[in-house]
């Protein structure tokens, strides 16, 4: 079976379920499943890459939910096709999650990494004594060679200084981050707006003058309150487009 073929590589940090779920899912868009096809089962997949089926259940139910596999009671599990709605990105997904998911090609083009001495305002957001230095992290992303967002990121250098050996072409920032007892994001709070272009963005984005942007801005936080990420990312207003999905609450 040509999935068989693709192994899990357990000396890497990225998540054994991400791992399978990238197999399975690449399968499936080289034609090596066929909508309707069965995949293996969950048995299949434990013995084979010697993971726990819970490892293998997370991966099949985020394609599930991304809609790619179908579950039927006492059949098995199927390849199917996403629906029109599968357009949207869904926040707090990994960037090169979100755009495979969308079946385009991600690529991360590193333009800063570099450890400084924060201004006075992002020390201050990071809880920083006035000797500690902070992680510069700036991206451009794109899909298919196009060019959707830019991240800036600022992180403790005390606390993730090992992110500075990985390659963040291939690596995503928030999985390394869970890797670490230490620096596992608990939390994330987020603030969207609108506005219009910045030259940098102009110059970046290949959008123009007065152009549409959604402006995330976040801060992430430890389950002990530790800010492990401050972070500020811009979205191309004409190719993006966010999912949230909440509870709605009554407020007399």
């Amino acid at each position: 079976m040509q999935l068989f073929q693709k192994k899990i590589d357990k000396s890497t940090p990225i998540p054994l379920y991400f791992q399978l779920k990238t197999i399975l899912l690449n399968d499936i868009k080289d034609n090596c499943f066929a909508v309707g096809d069965a995949i293996p089962t969950e048995s299949e997949l434990v013995e084979f890459y010697h993971i726990s089926r819970s490892t293998v259940r997370q991966a099949i139910s985020e394609l599930v939910q991304e809609g790619w596999l179908i579950r039927k009671a006492s059949k098995g599990t199927f390849v199917t096709k996403p629906e029109q709605n599968s357009s949207y990105i869904r926040s707090f997904e990994p960037f090169y999650q979100q755009i495979s998911r969308l079946g385009k090609t991600p690529r991360t083009e590193l333009i800063d990494l570099s450890v400084v001495t924060p201004t006075s305002e992002i020390a201050e957001k990071l809880n920083l004594k006035p000797d500690q230095k902070v992680i510069s992290m700036f991206r451009r992303r794109f899909a298919d060679d196009i060019p959707m967002v830019t991240f800036q990121n600022y992180i403790p250098y005390d606390l993730c200084s090992f992110i500075l050996s990985y390659d963040f072409k291939s690596y995503s920032l928030y999985e390394l981050l869970m890797t670490n007892p230490e620096t596992q994001i608990a939390n994330t709070k987020t603030i969207v707006s609108a506005m219009n272009a910045t030259s940098e963005d102009i110059e970046l984005l290949n959008v123009k003058v007065n152009a549409p942007m959604l402006y995330f801005h976040n801060i992430s936080t430890t389950s002990e309150g530790v800010i492990i990420d401050y972070a500020f990312a811009h979205y191309r207003g004409d190719l993006n487009k966010f999912e949230f999905d909440g509870s709605p609450k009554y407020y007399p």
